[in-house]
């Protein structure tokens, strides 16, 4: 579920990632991403609104002292709902649609990515496991020496088989570290690990999904120049048919409204693209 998960913006993501709540508030967001899109496997040029979302939250204390966030999601004529209680040893989480994740998708997103449109791989079939988790749910534990400890469990009412997860993150001596794993009976398992690290003002990124019929390796370096964002990415597929993905960015916030613009390049059939990518929230 890369393009599920909205990278080009912060604070709305999700409204459900709320800690616990200090007393009763109710927020109103609106999101709008978007991208202009032209290359060799485009006639002139494409513009694909991919989200236009209105998110909905409420967040209180209940009597025994643990704090609920109540969340309501319409994302293109759709529309999910979802709650989460902070239990105080951990938060438990619950809903429908993008209100709902597994704990690999929570964790999976490649540290200082240079591509705004994909939070994780781009290549491969490496799955996360929401499409199959339906109505599931998803225990977050409370931050340990720094670390925090993801697990999910899914049904999807009866209609297939169920699906675990677990994942873990936390950093070691300034690198940040990600893991999991995703695990479907009677299909597939899948796996990732990601690294992150920042030094002289570039950030380093590393990915490595695995899906059991393929593995995707990801390389990523951000950095501020001028006041813009820059950054590239390459990423390889190992697979019965291999490819490879080179992309470059450069990207300006200019407070309510950000804008990427962003070349990539595949071998398999020698595919170009350019797009810009554009996205704006209140």
């Amino acid at each position: 579920m890369n393009k599920s998960k909205i990278i080009a913006a912060s604070g709305l993501a999700t409204v459900m990632s709320a800690t616990a709540a200090t007393a009763d508030s109710v927020s109103l967001n609106g999101y709008i991403e978007g991208w202009f899109t032209t290359g060799d496997n485009t006639v002139g040029m494409a513009n694909s609104v991919y989200s236009q979302s209105v998110y909905v939250s409420y967040s209180t204390t209940l009597d025994n002292g643990m704090g609920l966030t109540a969340g309501f999601t319409i994302t293109n004529s759709l529309h999910a709902a979802g709650f989460a209680v902070d239990t105080g040893m951990g938060t438990i989480k619950t809903g429908t649609g993008w209100q709902m994740d597994t704990a690999a998708d929570s964790m999976d997103s490649l540290p200082n990515n240079a591509d705004v449109q994909n939070s994780n791989k781009t290549l491969g079939s490496y799955s996360d496991g929401d499409s199959a988790s339906g109505q599931g749910l998803e225990y977050t534990s409370p931050s340990i020496n720094g670390w925090t400890i993801g697990a999910s469990i899914g049904e999807n009412g009866g209609l297939s088989d169920r699906v675990t997860s677990v994942a873990v993150k936390g950093s070691i001596a300034g690198v940040s570290v990600a893991a999991g794993a995703v695990d479907a009976v009677g299909a597939n398992d899948d796996s990732f690990v990601t690294l992150g690290y920042s030094v002289a003002g570039v950030g380093l990124g590393y990915g490595a999904y695995d899906s059991d019929e393929d593995e995707v390796t990801i390389v990523s370096a951000t950095t501020s120049v001028a006041g813009m964002t820059v950054g590239m990415r390459y990423e390889d597929l190992d697979a019965s048919t291999d490819n490879t993905r080179t992309l470059y960015s450069v990207g300006k916030d200019f407070g309510g409204m950000s804008l990427t613009l962003m070349f990539e390049e595949q071998d398999t059939a020698d595919n170009e693209e350019w797009n810009l990518v554009y996205a704006m929230g209140f």
